[in-house]
């Protein structure tokens, strides 16, 4: 959202209980390889936010902090016990919607973020009002795939600015909804549009809910390999779990206090 909360208190989310991911296959040959192919500091490099800001903007996290902030989960990556791996060729994720358009944009930016996860593929988030091309490939440095939150462009970037960083987009998520506007212009560079409606359908279709049927379909478009329906269930459960700030918004999840969630689950088995 771009509420600005001026003082507002940032929270740092606490990271949901992993279960334990199909892994897919490494080595050469493979989309995965065990370690970066570029420079990932640990969890202090230049982007690196833990409250207090980062070296590359000189200023204090605040509610768009452009920073990089990795829970308690994703700074194992640099644990070889953990076996994260690294992708050979980097994606580019935007997740993209009207600014409170109320189509659970935050929950498909949190689900990319949760199926990369779910698969120990390293990815790294971030909040960007204005991509530009030396914002992504400053954050694509650290050889892990780079998701960012957006909204609408028009009126923040000029059409040049956009036909400048558009190329670099491996996949672009728009998130829709009956009755709202949607954005016409990130429709038109649109990889893949997911519905709200099929995010809140509560209908059984082979043994899966709506949710975890728009979790299967990003999955397959983000050419993320070897999860089972237990896997998908298991990052559906952590969706309907995070916690929700108290005031302000948390800076890893994106998620504000005005956020709802519809429903419940009940913890996989």
């Amino acid at each position: 959202s771009s509420h600005l909360l001026v003082g507002a208190p940032i929270l740092i989310a606490r990271p949901p209980a992993r279960a334990s991911a199909a892994m897919a296959p490494e080595g050469e040959g493979s989309r995965l390889m065990p370690s970066t192919g570029g420079t990932d500091p640990d969890n202090n490099g230049p982007f690196d936010c833990h409250g207090n800001g980062c070296r590359a903007s000189g200023t204090r996290c605040h509610s768009e902090c452009e920073g990089r902030h990795l829970d308690e989960v994703e700074s194992t990556r640099w644990d070889k016990d953990e076996r994260w791996r690294y992708p050979r060729k980097p994606s580019v994720v935007v997740t993209a919607s009207r600014d409170m358009g109320r189509t659970a944009s935050t929950w498909v930016f949190n689900a990319v973020c949760l199926l990369y996860r779910q698969a120990h593929e390293a990815c790294d988030s971030y909040w960007l009002r204005r991509p530009s091309p030396a914002k992504i490939q400053e954050r694509l440095q650290t050889g892990a795939h780079v998701l960012i939150k957006t909204h609408e462009w028009t009126g923040e970037m000029s059409q040049r600015d956009f036909d400048e960083v558009r190329p670099l987009f491996s996949h672009v998520i728009v998130s829709v909804r009956q009755g709202f506007p949607e954005d016409p212009d990130w429709m038109k560079v649109s990889t893949h549009v997911v519905h709200f409606e099929d995010i809140v359908d509560e209908g059984d279709v082979e043994g899966r809910s709506g949710a975890v049927r728009v979790l299967r379909a990003l999955a397959e478009h983000l050419g993320i390999e070897g999860l089972s329906d237990g896997d998908l269930r298991a990052v559906d459960y952590e969706l309907m779990t995070l916690p929700m700030p108290s005031a302000g918004v948390d800076p890893v999840t994106k998620l504000w206090h005005f956020h709802k969630r519809r429903g419940g689950r009940a913890q996989p088995a």
